[in-house]
């Protein structure tokens, strides 16, 4: 069993039960597989070519066009330095998601099916602490929770940046 950080991602490799040449592959407390073929140390170079790609990429917001396979969910990203749209897609904070299913052509001009979240916005979803209910995600069921100082940041400048539009 392997349990280290990378990149300010939790990993873990573990040996599946009765199957000692499979592994159970963790990242952010979210399995990713339960049978990867291969031993500890393989599996901990795939997390790292699998984590530095989505890096070289451009993260949060630009992975889904430039690489194939579901890397647009949260538990790909270090916590808290990600905000999720509606459609459970992680993006920069104040960014949108460039996926196909997330950007549409609209007749205003704008490219974005999904706003950027209130910069007081949940850490975790796009509510606010007024009305926030825990049981809407019953994936991750969670209490408002202050965003981080860079969703915050993040947030800020994406309304910022409409705001001085459209005066």
């Amino acid at each position: 069993m392997i349990r280290t950080t990378y990149k300010g991602r939790p990993l873990k490799v573990l040996a599946v039960r009765g199957n000692p040449h499979q592994r159970k592959l963790v990242i952010n407390g979210r399995t990713i597989s339960h049978g990867w073929q291969g031993d500890d140390v393989q599996a901990l170079d795939w997390f790292r070519n699998v984590i530095d790609r989505i890096e070289d990429s451009g993260g949060a917001g630009m992975v889904a066009m430039l690489i194939p396979g579901q890397y647009t969910e949260a538990h790909w990203y270090e916590p808290g330095t990600v905000d999720i749209n509606p459609a459970r897609h992680a993006t920069r904070p104040g960014g949108v998601c460039a996926c196909t299913l997330c950007v549409i052509d609209d007749a205003d001009g704008s490219r974005s099916r999904h706003m950027p979240l209130r910069p007081d916005a949940c850490r975790f979803c796009h509510q606010v602490r007024d009305g926030h209910r825990h049981d809407v995600d019953f994936m991750n069921p969670h209490p408002y929770t202050e965003p981080t100082p860079s969703q915050r940041m993040g947030r800020q400048a994406a309304f910022d940046k409409v705001e001085s539009r459209e005066r």
